[in-house]
């Protein structure tokens, strides 16, 4: 996969490779400056990402937790957007800045985000969940960040690097906010 750096105006402008990370570094990168929160529109209220983070639990398989958060977000009426991320990823990190900002409920209030992070699932020697899991949608493991939204059925709707790309074709700013916006089922697309 080609090595294209990409604007990813998350809330300040956040830049990251499409190719992702694929092993840790050598040693951590220091930390970026947060990224400025979303200026508050007239009359319209902000909110942060509908975000839960999946740990490993006893008494509950990785499989079926993801099924039951899943199905609890559809009853909700939330869309599901999966990250399978890493803490030693550097656009990880970067993707969990804007994670933390707020933005018009209007662009990401409809969607919840089902976070796994591989220190979660290695520190409890449960990878082979973690990697079945992602396997239900991508052949390759060890690669971050993918962040997919899926449809009803829970199939892949789009990959978040697919998204930059059709965005940017399209003339708009290839931000987090926007392409679920963009991606709403009344939308356009």
């Amino acid at each position: 996969m080609r090595d294209l750096l990409v604007s990813l105006s998350f809330g300040a402008c956040l830049c990251a490779h499409v190719s992702g990370c694929s092993s840790p570094p050598p040693a951590p990168a220091p930390a970026a400056a947060p990224p400025k929160p979303a200026a508050k529109p007239a009359g319209e209220a902000l909110v942060g990402y509908d975000l839960r983070r999946l740990r490993p639990r006893d008494e509950e398989t990785l499989a079926a937790m993801f099924d039951r958060l899943r199905a609890q977000a559809l009853a909700d009426g939330k869309r599901v957007a999966v990250l399978f991320s890493a803490d030693w990823c550097e656009p990880c990190r970067e993707l969990e800045e804007e994670l933390g900002n707020r933005h018009p409920a209007a662009e990401i209030g409809d969607v919840r985000f089902l976070e796994l992070k591989e220190e979660d699932w290695s520190a409890a020697a449960r990878m082979d969940e973690f990697n079945e899991l992602r396997q239900r949608w991508v052949g390759q493991t060890g690669s971050y960040p993918l962040l997919m939204l899926l449809d009803a059925d829970g199939k892949v709707r789009e990959e978040m690097k697919q998204a930059i790309e059709r965005l940017e074709a399209a003339k708009i700013q290839p931000t987090l906010a926007h392409w679920l916006a963009d991606t709403r089922p009344n939308s356009a697309t």
